[in-house]
């Protein structure tokens, strides 16, 4: 009898315990299928990002971390049917964004880090590559971040009013890593 009992006790224990991670991990899946939250306020700051795989960003942080407030996909290019592709091919006007394809651009939050999060792979399919950092957006300056595989780029958009000639400066940005628990 004893032995029944502690049959139950564990196993509801352990079906508890599946339960609960459960929780988890479908609220960590949500970030991976629903789109980024832009700030609540229209910010001068503008990000045009450019893939062929998908990217989703990680605001207000400098490590990857899917529970956050805003995670989500930015632009998705992949064949995953339960991704958001609700800011596809969406132009708020970055500068020098005629005839681009594939991209996507949002607004972002001047003066707090932002993590983007590359996750592609290739033709062959034979492997599935990630790769995350970080920038700190300036106030009133836009942006643009091209993605291949397992690499991003961000710049800076700098609009020389006087002669109308666009050009792109290298932003600092930092390798952001798994949020540690």
């Amino acid at each position: 009898m004893r032995y029944k009992k502690c049959i139950w006790k564990c196993g509801s224990i352990f079906i508890s315990i599946l339960m609960l991670s459960g929780c988890s991990t479908m609220a960590n899946l949500k970030s991976f299928t629903t789109a980024y939250h832009e700030p609540s306020a229209t910010t001068s700051s503008r990000l045009r990002v450019i893939t062929d795989q998908t990217v989703r960003l990680v605001p207000n942080s400098t490590c990857v971390d899917w529970s956050l407030p805003g995670a989500g996909i930015v632009n998705s290019r992949s064949l995953a049917v339960a991704n958001s592709r609700k800011f596809n091919d969406r132009i708020l006007g970055v500068p020098d964004g005629d005839q681009v394809e594939n991209s996507s651009e949002v607004y972002i939050q001047p003066g707090s880090p932002i993590v983007l999060v590359y996750a592609g792979e290739p033709s062959s399919r034979r492997y599935q590559c990630f790769t995350s950092l970080y920038f700190i957006p300036e106030a009133g300056a836009d942006y643009e971040a091209i993605t291949g595989l397992c690499y991003i780029k961000i710049a800076k958009i700098v609009k020389d009013e006087g002669a109308g000639e666009i050009r792109r400066e290298t932003v600092v940005n930092r390798k952001a890593e798994i949020c540690s628990p």
